[in-house]
């Protein structure tokens, strides 16, 4: 496809090829903010893209990705997951000659996202769990950027290529797992509402629960969020639940480590009074008390594979579409066990 000029572009908004240039150059005091947005918007249509660097080389290439993480995820320092998802990621794109730009976001307006993510300093994107409605979905879904999307499978009516863990596959097996050992009164803290791993994670327990026709009652779901903050709050909510849960799964690591405090805190021995599982296996896993049950998901993998994809799109010109999903594995450790004989 034709990379759309700026002539064009200047004719879609109405305005001058001075005007729309001033605009795509950041000059914005220079025009009416109705005149600013009205270029701003005819470019996405369009899906214009001011290739400042890369216009000078043969190529058209600045052999950069950029890695975009949203301001309501944790700073991704402090994300085990994205970490993970970089190494992969950096491991595949150094051989071949690429470098990294992580774009850290302050907000999702379309100002911004031009600013910060379409300035022509990429030559590909890599979105680390988009959320659900997420304005960033419709940008990219609009602009020319070949564009990846890891940590979230999204409806394919989208058009992304999404690299992930088999998030459904593996919570039905975690679930499996406990009703194996003899549980059935199993509690669930859920994920962030606002993604779309929570929601699969949550059916596939759901959906587990009710092939072994175990009918969960309502208070067994809470939620808690991706933190250990949320898991220890939703620990303290399922705890006193009576007659009294015999097994717990967290939708993460990080809100299992919340539950594991709350049961320390109420004195619950685990996993002689509750079992506690999680999803994940961050570091932090198995250096718990008790070492915790979880699952293995190949982030590591994750991030190579949606390096490797962005990488054939840029050099083929080629769109991929659909979904990439590792298995992970379950990983036992300390923290299940079968369920106290006076709870059945």
């Amino acid at each position: 496809m034709q990379r759309p000029t700026l002539k064009q572009l200047a004719e879609e908004a109405g305005v001058s090829i001075g005007t729309a240039s001033n605009i795509l150059s950041n000059k914005l005091e220079l025009h009416s903010p109705e005149t600013v947005e009205r270029v701003l918007a005819a470019a996405r249509r369009l899906g214009y893209r001011p290739n400042r660097i890369a216009r000078s080389l043969a190529a058209r290439r600045t052999h950069t990705i950029g890695i975009v993480v949203e301001p309501q995820h944790a700073v991704f320092t402090r994300n085990p997951y994205v970490t993970a998802v970089l190494d992969g990621v950096v491991e595949q794109l150094a051989p071949n000659g690429y470098h990294l730009k992580i774009i850290t976001l302050r907000d999702l307006n379309p100002r911004t996202l031009w600013n910060q993510i379409d300035d022509g300093t990429v030559d590909g994107i890599i979105m680390v769990a988009p959320l659900i409605g997420s304005p960033l979905l419709d940008y990219f879904h609009h602009v020319h950027v070949p564009c990846v999307v890891v940590g979230s499978v999204l409806p394919e009516s989208m058009g992304f290529y999404c690299v992930d863990s088999a998030s459904h596959t593996m919570m039905r097996r975690l679930t499996e797992y406990l009703i194996e050992l003899g549980h059935r009164r199993i509690g669930f803290v859920v994920g962030p509402q606002n993604q779309w791993s929570a929601h699969q994670r949550l059916e596939a327990y759901q959906q587990t629960m009710a092939a072994h026709g175990i009918l969960v009652e309502p208070d067994w779901i809470v939620q808690g969020g991706y933190d250990a903050v949320g898991g220890f709050r939703a620990a303290q909510q399922l705890l006193q639940l009576r007659p009294r849960l015999t097994a717990i799964i967290a939708s993460n690591d990080h809100a299992a480590l919340g539950v594991l405090d709350a049961c320390a805190q109420q004195g619950v021995r685990v996993p002689r009074d509750v079992s506690v599982v999680g999803f994940d296996d961050i570091p932090l896993a198995e250096l718990a008390t008790p070492p915790l049950t979880t699952i293995r998901t190949p982030i590591h993998d994750i991030g190579l594979e949606a390096a490797r994809a962005l990488l054939h799109q840029i050099e083929t010109g080629e769109p991929l579409r659909g979904t990439r999903l590792f298995e992970g594995e379950l990983v036992i450790r300390a923290s299940a066990a079968p369920p106290p004989r006076s709870k059945h």
